[in-house]
């Protein structure tokens, strides 16, 4: 009699596995996340034609650094960037793809360096700009209050254009993010709004009626 593998069983193992990795995932596969996901809203437009999808994203986030400390700019959002990514389905299913197959595409995987610095009073904050393919990148980035023991918090707002994200069909998805010195990536299973754009009618030329 031939045997299966039960999925669920596989991934256990997977999780297993992750657990044992220098290189696992957070917070379901790590044991000590870098960077903490504290809020998260995350909207997915699919458009027509195809190729015309939109993604943005508001996230608050904080990392704690190395176990040995902050190391300057690379444990600093503002000061070297910050590499997002999404995935259609959980960070277990991904994560069990890699171990066993091969790891599947991310439809949207960035780094998003350098912000632009800016300063208002006490308040600093990056602005980011780039072309992406037929599309377009933009982010910003807030410095919040740092909280004690930790590198600092920050708020940040990003969205991308013309993608193709007809893989994500439900939430939640995988939100991946990573820091300058590739300490992830961190996975994060979040909710998401997933629709379609507006589509607006189209007028015709219309013909001038005779009397």
């Amino acid at each position: 009699m031939k045997h299966s593998v039960s999925p669920f069983l596989g991934v256990a193992v997977a999780l297993t596995l992750l657990s044992l990795s220098p290189r696992a995932a957070a917070p379901a596969h790590a044991t000590v996340p870098e960077i903490h996901l504290n809020s998260s809203n995350v909207q997915v437009v699919h458009n027509t034609p195809a190729g015309t999808d939109v993604l943005n994203m508001s996230i608050n986030v904080t990392s704690d650094g190395e176990l040995g400390g902050c190391e300057g700019e690379d444990d600093d959002l503002l000061e070297s960037g910050v590499t997002v990514g999404v995935f259609g389905g959980s960070c277990t299913e991904y994560f069990y793809f890699c171990i066993f197959f091969s790891c599947p595409t991310q439809p949207f995987d960035y780094t998003v360096n350098p912000y632009v610095e800016h300063e208002i009073g006490s308040t600093s904050y990056g602005t980011y700009f780039a072309l992406n393919g037929a599309g377009s990148v933009s982010s910003k980035i807030v410095s919040l209050a740092t909280p004690i023991n930790t590198c600092g918090t920050w708020n940040i707002n990003l969205q991308a254009t013309a993608l193709d994200l007809s893989s994500i069909t439900s939430s939640p998805i995988a939100l991946f993010l990573n820091d300058s010195d590739d300490s992830g990536p961190f996975c994060y299973d979040v909710s998401a709004n997933i629709g379609n754009g507006v589509v607006k009618p189209h007028h015709g030329v219309r013909k001038a009626r005779r009397h």
